[in-house]
């Protein structure tokens, strides 16, 4: 498979071609038959597959597609069911649309639009009434960002993007979709570099102020002033206090200290 068509397959996430694209690709993980795929299975199977994992999934190389288990296992249990699969696949789409669009002054305007159309009521929010009120009329333009055969589909949409569950969505939340992705794509791109190791290695030295291994909340954010612009690079974020917030987002089991295997692991 080309990558021309993996890329074609990553937008079609939601889609009846798409999801029979994924339901090929976890049968032929699935080895065993067992409904679920471990990490043995996925790592087996990323040299074969790689171009549609990378489409679906993410990741420059195979050591990086192989590692994107990891972050779709959040149990962390070694295996990956049906649902975590899908939703996985679901959210790369998604935030990779929103991030292709936000970077384009058409795509961003697009959005923007579709934004206050759903804020029917103009109090800068988007609730799940809201955007459940505006999905007929509103379809084409929602599936496009959002994906969805359906419109049950579009509408479940609404649940991903509501990361903190307060049945809202803010202009902000938008963009923190789209800034993830973004950064995402701009740290695997430096990992499959030697230089761009070389930097993100010097970064996290120079963060672990005390020499330990591990980079805490405090050092990170007495660090953000002095290395906004590399941080900004690889973390996202506009102003310092995004930078700052940033932290949180890659400190995956919340003990507040981030290791290099977890700087490694938000790259791939």
């Amino acid at each position: 498979m080309s990558l021309a068509v993996a890329n074609k397959i990553s937008v079609m996430v939601g889609t009846e071609e798409g999801t029979k694209a994924l339901q090929d690709l976890w049968n032929n993980l699935n080895k065993d038959g067992d409904d679920k795929v471990t990490g043995k299975e996925w790592g087996s199977k990323v040299y074969q597959n790689k171009d549609v994992m990378k489409a679906h999934f993410g990741g420059a190389t195979l050591s990086e597609i192989g590692r994107a288990f990891n972050r779709l296992d959040q149990n962390n249990d070694d295996n990956l069911f049906w649902e975590e699969f899908t939703s996985g696949a679901k959210s790369f789409g998604v935030a990779a649309n929103l991030a292709a669009a936000m970077k384009t002054e058409a795509g961003s305007a697009d959005l923007k639009a579709l934004w206050d159309t759903l804020d029917t009521d103009g109090d800068k929010k988007v609730s799940g009434k809201e955007w459940g009120g505006k999905l007929f009329k509103n379809q084409d333009l929602m599936r496009k960002y959002f994906g969805g055969a359906s419109l049950r589909d579009i509408g479940l949409a609404f649940n991903r993007i509501d990361s903190n569950g307060d049945d809202s969505l803010t202009w902000t939340e938008f963009q923190g979709e789209a800034a993830t992705y973004g950064t995402v794509l701009d740290m695997s791109k430096a990992m499959g570099k030697p230089e761009g190791v070389a930097e993100l290695k010097g970064l996290f030295e120079s963060l672990d102020g005390d020499s330990d291994g591990k980079v805490s909340g405090k050092e990170w954010g007495s660090a953000v002033f002095k290395n906004q612009d590399i941080m900004k690079k690889y973390f996202g974020g506009s102003s310092l206090a995004e930078i700052g917030r940033a932290f949180n987002r890659i400190d995956a089991d919340k003990n507040d200290s981030l290791t290099w295997d977890e700087f490694v692991t938000a790259s791939s």
